[in-house]
This record gives structure tokens, C-alpha cells and sequence, in this order.
């Protein structure tokens, strides 16, 4: 299981664990234990099929 997300200034993003809203632009992972790695610019697009924005909850990858 993993989560990405996009940062209000656009900057993609994969977690671990679903990760919450910092600061009113940033997601952070859910705790420290959690990695989280950006994502190139157009990933969240070509693993979901569609934009995210920072207004978008984070969106769940399911494995099979």
C-alpha cells in the first residue's frame, strides 16, 4: 500500500502511510517512521490516470 499526493506548489509525492496536511501547503508523512520520496513532475498522473491537486485528499495505490 502507498499514497501520493500533490504539495500546494505542485510537487508530487509517494508515502508509505497515508500522510497529513502541514502548514497549509505540504503533506508530511503520518510519522517517522514512514518514508516518503518526490515524485517527477507528471508520475501521479500516469499511476492514477488523472491530476491531483493540493486540494485532493491523497490518493491510496493498491497493490494486487
Amino acid at each position: 500500500m502507498a499514497f501520493v499526493a500533490t504539495d500546494k506548489n505542485g510537487s508530487e509525492w509517494i508515502f508509505v502511510a497515508k500522510p497529513f496536511r502541514e502548514k497549509d501547503c505540504i503533506w508530511f508523512p503520518s510519522d517517522e517512521l514512514h518514508d516518503c520520496f518526490e515524485l517527477p513532475k507528471g508520475s501521479i498522473r500516469k499511476l492514477i490516470g488523472r491530476e491531483l491537486t493540493w486540494t485532493d485528499e491523497p490518493v491510496e495505490l493498491k497493490g494486487e
